[in-house]
């Protein structure tokens, strides 16, 4: 009887799967940016919340990274090294623009939703999927608002960032390097274990984000060095974007969108504003900078590394800046949120945002 329980549910799963590949396939041939990632995750995500049993394999997003992470690395050429060198400054004052940004935002949605003020934070601000849980947690926060929230946030700009540009007509004309083609096995093996040998290194010195940032340093170290010339076969790199793209879908559990409707509902608008002041500050960083505005509004979004990384190339932005934004910020608020936290705590920051908001509420 156990046996063809789970026969039934591995059948489903696979179905699942199947369906997913299917979207992915068919949104790639519609044109739609990030083909690969938004049809399977929003398979598994509607597949997940009506109660159908989906693969969520840790492992699996940690293979789909390998390869989108090293194929997005051999962007990275000698020229785009020194220009991430230049632009350092400008990529850690909007690590701290993001952080600070969200911590304001975080006092109006904890009254929205009802939840309490560290649980809002640690939903809001735009770092790692699990790590803002885990943080959050062991600072006395709920740990399901702030999962579930995160899982939002990335969903959603994966969804919006791409069309967004599209929209407003600002693409960064920068060409994917394909002058060597698709690379040779004996380059691929080369690629896929230089970035395995760097995820190790990342794993030993506890670095977060070790996969997404690991397989980033293996492929931008070779194509840097000019050791490999081309660019991943797209079976692999569509394939890791699958991966990817179920692994989001998958965080979307049903009883926890039921236990928290208001919350869903909620940290999306707050997802649309912290994105609409990030994208105000990307003007800013333009105009200061003289990064061109496409790649300082991917830049600054507050969207995933892997996902934002990926939509600047398809989208033909600078992919090395933009991803060597994302790492910054992946690091600094990562090891540094709970730190700003406690100093946004102590000097009143959360306090006064509220007694602003107790202001405007009145009649």
């Amino acid at each position: 009887m156990a046996g063809r329980i789970d026969a039934g549910r591995w059948a489903r799963i696979a179905a699942v799967l199947a369906l997913a590949a299917t979207a992915g396939h068919a949104a790639s041939l519609a044109g739609v940016p990030l083909a690969w990632v938004l049809g399977p995750m929003i398979v598994t995500a509607a597949a997940s919340i009506a109660g159908s049993p989906v693969w969520a394999s840790k492992r699996g997003r940690q293979y789909g990274q390998l390869l989108v992470g090293s194929s997005i690395g051999l962007n990275v050429t000698a020229a785009a090294l020194g220009l991430i060198v230049q632009w350092l400054p400008a990529m850690v004052a909007t690590a701290a623009a993001a952080m600070l940004i969200s911590a304001v935002i975080s006092v109006p949605f904890a009254r929205a939703s009802r939840i309490d003020q560290t649980t809002a934070f640690f939903s809001l601000t735009p770092g790692g999927l699990s790590e803002m849980a885990n943080v959050g947690q062991a600072e006395g926060a709920d740990p399901e608002p702030i999962a579930l929230s995160q899982a939002i946030r990335v969903a959603l700009l994966v969804c919006l960032m791409p069309p967004l540009i599209l929209t407003f007509g600002i693409d960064g004309g920068i060409p994917t390097p394909d002058a060597g083609g698709r690379l040779e096995p004996l380059e691929l093996a080369m690629l896929l274990g230089t970035s395995l040998a760097a995820i190790s290194v990342l794993k030993l010195l506890r670095a977060n984000n070790a996969w997404m940032i690991g397989a980033l340093l293996g492929g931008g170290l070779l194509a840097g060095l000019e050791f490999v010339d081309g660019r991943m076969p797209f079976p692999l790199f569509a394939a890791g974007q699958f991966l990817i793209g179920i692994a989001i879908g998958a965080r979307f559990k049903r009883e926890n969108l039921t236990k928290l409707p208001r919350v869903c509902v909620m940290v999306i608008v707050f997802i649309c504003i912290l994105t609409g002041l990030l994208f105000a500050y990307a003007l800013l960083l333009s105009t200061v900078t003289g990064i061109d505005l496409s790649s300082a509004t991917l830049s600054s979004s507050p969207g995933g590394l892997a996902e934002m990384s990926l939509t600047a190339q398809v989208l033909h932005l600078n992919v090395a800046l933009v991803t060597a934004f994302h790492v910054v910020r992946s690091f600094f608020v990562n090891a540094f949120t709970l730190p700003a936290f406690r100093l946004f705590r102590r000097i009143g920051l959360f306090r006064g945002v509220g007694a602003l908001c107790d202001r405007f509420a009145r009649p």
